[in-house]
């Protein structure tokens, strides 16, 4: 009798990802999700710089009045909603985004650069920049 090997469909993945959802998601993968429980992160504040682009999700103590919350629901995914900051940025995607991000330890933050294609360049009639 002759076996076939099965292929993994999966694999452990070892970069922080975070995927933008058109309805206003924000989930992160089984790489921060580890990164999250370890540092025992429950609440957040999103964090926006227009000039670079940069979208960071810091945590901080539970109760803060602008936080929150996320959600970890397996070892495999974590998502908060986010659809007011998105509406904010004029985040513009018809699809679901994956985007890098990296952990700063100090900061206790995770952070990544939004691609310029899913972002409006005017908002309320103010030009703003995109990094370029």
């Amino acid at each position: 009798m002759a076996y076939e090997v099965f292929k993994r469909t999966g694999a452990r993945v070892e970069t922080p990802t975070i995927s933008i959802s058109p309805d206003g998601r924000i989930t992160i993968n089984a790489a921060a999700v580890r990164i999250a429980k370890e540092a025992r992160i429950a609440s957040v504040l999103l964090l926006w710089d227009w000039a670079t682009r940069r979208l960071a999700i810091k945590s901080v103590p539970r109760g803060d009045k602008n936080s929150y919350a996320l959600s970890i629901g397996s070892n495999h995914s974590g998502s908060l909603r986010a659809k007011s900051l998105l509406v904010h940025i004029g985040w513009k995607a018809r699809k679901r985004e994956m985007i890098p991000v990296a952990w700063n330890e100090k900061e206790r933050m995770f952070e990544g650069t939004l691609p310029v294609e899913h972002l409006e360049s005017e908002r309320w009639g103010v030009k703003r920049p995109l990094g370029g």
